[in-house]
């Protein structure tokens, strides 16, 4: 009787490990695979094609609108240039996000925000249907 209660013993301990090795595995693969398309995605953004309809969302989507502008304000770097068109324009994203893609500096920061920023990178690109 002892013998088959060891049996039993090795044989669910045996099970369990390799349920929870392949739960695991799994896991490891999701992050790869978010991992490469993040890299993807990133590839496809530096291209003037994609940076071009995401320019065109900047300029259409408040949520975009809002996340880039409030980027620039926090921006030790980027916070004077952007402080007059703002104090100008308060409630006028649009005139602000104009303005910001009128400066090639300012375009810079806002897209390399969005590019490393993979919430901001994904929901740009869904919304330019990539």
């Amino acid at each position: 009787m002892k013998k088959v209660l060891v049996v039993l013993l090795v044989i669910v301990s045996f099970v369990g490990c390799n349920s929870s090795k392949s739960t695991t595995s799994s896991i490891v693969d999701k992050a790869a695979i978010s991992s490469s398309s993040m890299d993807q995605m990133k590839t496809l953004f530096d291209t003037s094609e994609v940076q071009g309809k995401v320019k065109e969302q900047l300029l259409q989507n408040p949520e975009l609108q809002a996340k880039a502008i409030d980027y620039l304000k926090d921006n030790p770097d980027t916070a004077k240039q952007v402080a007059s068109v703002i104090s100008d324009n308060p409630s006028a994203k649009s005139k602000i996000m104009k303005y910001v893609l009128e400066n090639p500096e300012l375009t810079a920061k806002v897209m390399g925000y969005i590019k490393n920023n993979p919430e901001l990178l994904q929901k740009a690109m869904s919304l330019i249907g990539m």
